[in-house]
Parts: C-alpha cells; structure tokens; sequence
C-alpha cells in the first residue's frame, strides 16, 4: 500500500519589474507562493500550493499537518482533510490553516491521478468540457498619471492576444474616475468582448449600488468584491438592487463559510479558490451547495502553474450553469500580470489560444515541475 512519506514546503519568491496595486493600496513588488510536495514510499510525487503568505502555511504544514499525515494513505484524500481540519478547529475554521490544508489536498489529488493514470477531472466526476473559455485578470494600476491610458493599452493587447473576455481593477477612491476608466475600456475594446469589474471590496453599501447602476449602462456581466466580505447582510442589499450580477467569495472558506452565502443569496456568483478554500475536495461541496441554491460557481485564481492546472480540473468537472440548450459554462480566471511561477514552473506552460485554455489531459495535475525554477526562486 502506498503511504505518504515525505512533506516538503517550497517557499519561492520573484520580484515584479513593473510593481502594482489595486484598491486595497497594497503595492505587489514580488510574486510568490508556498509549493507542497508530497512523496509517498513507492516514489510518487504530487504538487499542490497555498494561497496567501507563503511563510504562514509553511509553518502550518512544517508544525501541524506534515508530521500528522505520514505514514497515512495518499487515497484517503478525504478522510485526511476531514482529520486536518478537526485537527486546527478550535483556531483555524479559516484563512491561513485552510489553505495549508489545500495545498496538501491538491498534492494528494496529484497522486491519485498519476497512480491510476487519469488526469484529476476524470476522478472528480468527468469532463464536461476539454477546454474553458478563458477571461484576462489586469489592468491594475500602475503608472498614477496614465491610470485610463494604460489601461485601454493593456486591455487592447489582451483583445489582440486572443482574449474574449477581460475582468478590470476599480476603486480608486473617485466615483467618476472609475467610470471614465471603464468606459475607455469598453470602447476600445468593442461591444462583444466580455467586461468584469474587480473593486477588492472598497464601497461602501451605496456608494457600490450608485456606481454599479452606472456600470449596468456598459455591459459589465458582473461587479466582483463591491464591498467588505463580511458585510453579509450589505452583500444582499446590492445584489437586490443591481440587474447585473454580484460576484465574490474569494476570501471565504470551507462549506461551512460559503452556506449563509449561497443560502442567503447573497452573491449571484461564489468564487471559492481551490488554493485556499479547502482544496479540490472541499470546493467540489462549495460548488455543490451553490448548485443547490442556485448560485453561480466561477471559482477565483491567483498563483502558479500548480494552481492554475488544479482550477482547470476542477472547471473541467463542473456543469453549465444552469445547464440550457447552448449552455452557460463557467469562466477560467488567467491572471496576467507578471509571474514566473505561472509561466516557467511547469516544464510545459499552460496558455491560451484565441481566449480558450485546455485542460491538462496527462495524469493528475498534468503538468511536470521544472524543479530548476524552484531552487533559482527559493527563499526558505
């Protein structure tokens, strides 16, 4: 019997040539995250990743999980997270201790596949689709003094790339900037390509329902984190009172997180990010439970190849929502900004090609570490 031997935290790190930020303020001038990999007594290896500071899941893991899971069954996959998650319960319901239980759980699910030979989506429930339609992540800010200038030039160069859909930073602390920046946008690029709005949950309750009735006027198929995550109560007051849809739950976790969430209906569309929600295991139920009510699944990513190929499975496995005669699949979210973890760690890169990204057809993730990157990037 198999049995996982070895838990190994990669904590890397790369500076960004071009340093950006968001509504949140916080200036991004490196990209990093904490790789897991598990190797089980016969020489397996599965990979998984952490979303989030990179050090405080490693210490997790190092203290905590690593130790409680040698020796145990790599295909328990399941009873492993439920034993995790007991095990930090009384502290660790959310954030840090959740996503260190999801790398864990995406490693496991790495070895699964490459074990019976099957990518992960033929393990979780099938393949719906082979290849996803992809929207661009960008147009953060950057240069202060050409805040609409370079953002129709970036968003120009996603439309040439390919791109059908782009999903654009506001919140910059002016109402009428932000829509004078979105309209820009929308003309440059045309009526047919598909337009988000991401504000990191800057607004107030109605200052998000004034601009986002301005923003109806532009097409934009939804406006993601409009206000504070734990503004429930304010997250169905702007639901109700805008026609397009509300997007969020990237700072959530667990089933336990997201049930007053898509009970409540507070989000038209719940974005659960496998590298911190819990996992392939846990946001597969977190898609379930939407499904139930009547929520939308579009789940959020933001890291490496690892996380990028784990979120293609797990988009692989869900079902059109709602399932019509042409069909209402769920979007991949194609971070864009500079990151060498997402673009050199798999031996072969993961792409899009006129605005569509395949899913890995190769066993488990499908895809093979250049574990150069790792050592070239390490810092602990």
């Amino acid at each position: 019997m198999s049995q996982i031997k070895k838990v190994t935290c990669h904590v890397v790190s790369a500076p960004v040539e071009k340093p950006f930020t968001s509504s949140r303020g916080w200036i991004y001038k490196t990209r990093g995250s904490c790789i897991v990999e598990v190797e089980t007594n016969d020489g397996m290896v599965g990979w998984g990743e952490c979303y989030g500071p990179s050090a405080v899941s490693k210490a997790f893991i190092d203290s905590q999980f690593g130790p409680r899971i040698i020796g145990r069954d790599p295909f328990d996959v399941e009873v492993i997270w439920e034993d995790l998650y007991n095990r930090i319960k009384d502290y660790g319901t959310k954030g840090m201790a959740i996503s260190a239980i999801s790398g864990i759980d995406i490693a496991l699910w790495d070895i699964i596949g490459k074990s019976c030979g099957q990518p992960i989506h033929k393990l979780i429930g099938g393949s719906y689709r082979d290849e996803v339609t992809a929207y661009a992540t960008g147009l953060y800010f950057i240069d202060m003094d050409r805040l609409i200038e370079e953002a129709v030039e970036e968003a120009i160069e996603f439309k040439q790339n390919g791109f059908t859909a782009i999903k654009m930073k506001i919140g910059l602390g002016d109402l009428k900037l932000d829509i004078r920046r979105v309209e820009a946008v929308r003309k440059a690029v045309g009526d047919d390509m598909r337009l988000m709005v991401d504000a990191n949950h800057c607004f107030t309750v109605p200052q998000a329902i004034k601009i986002g009735r301005e923003l109806e006027k532009l097409d934009i198929e939804w406006f993601e984190e409009p206000i504070s995550p734990e503004d429930l109560d304010g997250y169905v007051e702007v639901t109700r009172a805008l026609d397009m849809a509300v997007a969020g739950g990237e700072n959530e976790f667990t089933r336990w997180g997201f049930r007053d969430i898509v009970v409540r209906k507070a989000m038209d569309i719940v974005q659960p990010d496998v590298c911190a929600a819990g996992g392939i295991s846990e946001c597969r139920k977190i898609a379930t439970l939407a499904s139930a009510h009547g929520v939308e699944c579009v789940p959020h990513a933001w890291g490496s190849v690892i996380g990028v190929a784990a979120t293609l499975h797990f988009l692989a496995a869900l079902p059109d929502q709602p399932p019509s005669f042409k069909g209402n699949p769920p979007l991949f979210e194609f971070e864009q900004c500079e990151n060498p973890f997402r673009d050199l760690l798999s031996v072969e890169p993961i792409i899009q090609r006129n605005g569509r990204v395949s899913v890995p057809k190769g066993p488990g993730l499908g895809i093979e570490i250049n574990r150069h990157i790792l050592d070239q990037y390490r810092v602990a």
